[in-house]
């Protein structure tokens, strides 16, 4: 795993600990984690995946999942399915995700994206996160030239194999930026 996607994750998972240790005696909104089968994903043990393991919470009511496979649309146009499959499931929710998401990264070393949605509000709402990432960047990304098109971009990202973690959170912990 790459430093960058790993502080990424490290910093997900303890913004997430850190949340559900503030939820305990806090009101936030029930918020739905999405089912991602129909975007070409199973759900997963987060322990079974490579860029999303290790990545859990000692609360029993936090509210974590993990998702693998190969989705035919890859890894931006997934992750940009799945923030519509979170707001339809959460129709009080807003998109979020250019104030608390990193952009989206195409690297043979890191294949990353974020989304994120609000339901609620900033001090009493909680946000739905989503982390997208390449199960193996240097394959996928290293396998395409250096200067490579739009096409062949979208052909190399087609159907490679990607993870999932989407969790919920308190939205105090998490809106600073908003």
């Amino acid at each position: 795993m790459t430093r960058r996607l790993a502080r990424v994750i490290g910093v997900a998972a303890a913004v997430l600990a850190a949340a559900t240790l503030t939820a305990c005696g806090s009101s936030t909104p029930d918020t739905e984690l999405s089912d991602l089968s129909g975007l070409g994903l199973t759900a997963a043990d987060c322990s079974d995946t490579v860029q999303m393991a290790g990545i859990e919470s000692d609360d029993p009511g936090a509210v974590v999942e993990c998702w693998t496979g190969s989705p035919e649309d890859g890894l931006i146009a997934t992750a940009d399915a799945t923030l519509a499959q979170l707001l339809a499931d959460n129709p009080d929710g807003d998109d979020v995700t250019e104030a608390l998401c990193w952009d989206d990264t195409l690297t043979d070393a890191e294949a990353s994206a974020c989304r994120a949605i609000l339901v609620g509000s900033t001090s009493d709402g909680a946000v739905v996160s989503a982390v997208l990432a390449l199960k193996d960047p240097a394959a996928v990304i290293g396998a395409i030239s250096d200067d490579p098109t739009e096409a062949e971009i979208e052909e190399a990202l087609t159907g490679a194999e990607i993870e999932v973690l989407v969790f919920s959170e308190p939205a105090a912990s998490e809106t600073g930026d908003l």
